[in-house]
């Protein structure tokens, strides 16, 4: 990631201060053999000593360091026609390796999100077997100098984008929901009617941060089905079992801090004994599929996490708890806290990977090394919140990062 070599910048600056800044050939040598992979972000960080970026901070006083960052920042960019996120990264890292700003403790990799911004311009305009017009190239070719990617990138940005919309097009149809109200029975429980369909479940090999046990595969769900529209409640909760485990206190919080076991071997048959219908915990298929909403990006109908903290409480601004189920934006479909606030059990057991052959209502296996857990929470990040994300625990476990919805029959 981009960010360890401005790390590596900064130890190397620490021990060898005068040498850093007179001999780039020898700091040239010392990033490549510490750095082998940042290719990139190495020549980024010369071309900031070639053009004196480090002598520059150096030399201004502490409080016109605001503003020469920014004036340093724009005027690389623009003599070298490149996307601002570089000038700003370049002059960050050297401030941080000159000890002017403190080291960044949320790392970003500037070249993954390049090349992700690529691919969402590839996904707006491409369609399956349809060359783009000239002048449409003409601007993706301005894009690509900007966002510094080489041609090989760009081949296989244009490639993993046409394949992916090749496999959603060979899904057909993606099923559609129409606007519905929720069934609610006497615990205020709401729930939606989900249209049986297919999906493509896991994420793609180029979603960013996404993890090895996410293999992208097609599933047919065959049947409809009925899902919670929020996760259960603590007043739910307490209605039916007569006390509240959660670490976290409120009515309308999701409960938390209860067990796989407890929910399905207590909370549900007491919640079936009171005859308003027959009750279980989503499959992973079923949760994804909800999740997704007809879409086929990282978070469903969005790539960018920058739209997440419309629909998610996550680390970015749950400030290190749970809140009321149902105060952020609701899915397409219009399902409420799926990603983030609590993680949700499923019925499955978590058994490794997926594999890549196509499925019909899969449940999971016989056994595993845990139940799984889906959708993120208030702790995580949004890597975590991703659609295809997953988590497993054994099921006894009892945390104040995981909860649950359910389906009815």
């Amino acid at each position: 990631m981009s960010e360890l070599v401005g790390h590596i910048l900064k130890k190397v600056y620490t021990q060898y201060p005068q040498q850093v800044l007179s001999e780039p050939e020898n700091l040239l040598q010392m990033l490549q053999e510490l750095c082998p992979d940042e290719e990139q972000a190495i020549r980024m960080v010369l071309l900031g000593l070639e053009r004196q970026v480090p002598q520059a901070l150096l030399a201004v006083p502490k409080e016109e360091l605001k503003n020469t960052l920014k004036s340093q920042a724009l005027a690389l960019s623009e003599q070298y026609a490149m996307h601002p996120r570089f000038g700003l990264w370049l002059v960050q890292t050297w401030a941080r390796a000159l000890d002017l700003l403190p080291l960044n403790l949320n790392p970003v990799n500037i070249f993954a999100e390049a090349e992700q911004e690529y691919r969402q311009a590839l996904q707006a305009v491409m369609l399956p077997e349809q060359s783009l017009p000239e002048n449409m190239r003409k601007e993706l070719k301005l894009l690509q100098q900007q966002l510094l990617l080489k041609d090989e990138q760009v081949q296989r940005l244009e490639a993993e984008v046409s394949q992916a919309l090749r496999l959603s097009q060979s899904l057909g149809a993606v099923a559609v929901q129409a606007p519905q109200e929720p069934e609610v029975n006497r615990l205020g429980m709401g729930f939606l009617k989900v249209t049986a369909g297919r999906f493509l479940m896991g994420s793609a090999p180029h979603e960013y941060q996404r993890e090895a046990d996410e293999a992208q595969h097609e599933v047919t769900l065959t049947q409809d089905f009925y899902l919670q529209t929020h996760p259960v409640t603590q007043s739910q909760w307490q209605k039916v079992m007569g006390n509240n485990p959660s670490d976290f206190k409120g009515p309308n919080l999701p409960v938390d801090n209860v067990s796989w076991n407890e929910i399905v071997t207590q909370f549900i048959p007491r919640l079936n004994a009171r005859e308003e219908g027959t009750y279980r915990l989503p499959t992973e298929a079923e949760w994804e599929y909800a999740c997704r909403a007809g879409g086929s990006q990282a978070y469903g109908a969005f790539e960018d996490v920058v739209n997440l903290d419309r629909y998610a409480w996550y680390n970015h601004n749950a400030q290190f708890q749970t809140h009321p189920v149902g105060t952020k934006q609701a899915n397409p479909w219009g399902f409420y806290d799926m990603q983030g606030n609590v993680w949700e059990w499923c019925q499955d057991w978590y058994g490794g990977p997926y594999g890549t052959a196509a499925q019909t209502d899969p449940t999971g296996g016989s056994a595993g090394m845990g139940r799984v857990m889906r959708g993120g929470s208030w702790f995580g990040g949004p890597e975590s919140c991703r659609c295809a994300a997953r988590g497993y625990m054994a099921p006894e476990t009892r945390i104040r990062l995981i909860g649950f919805r359910l389906v009815k029959a």
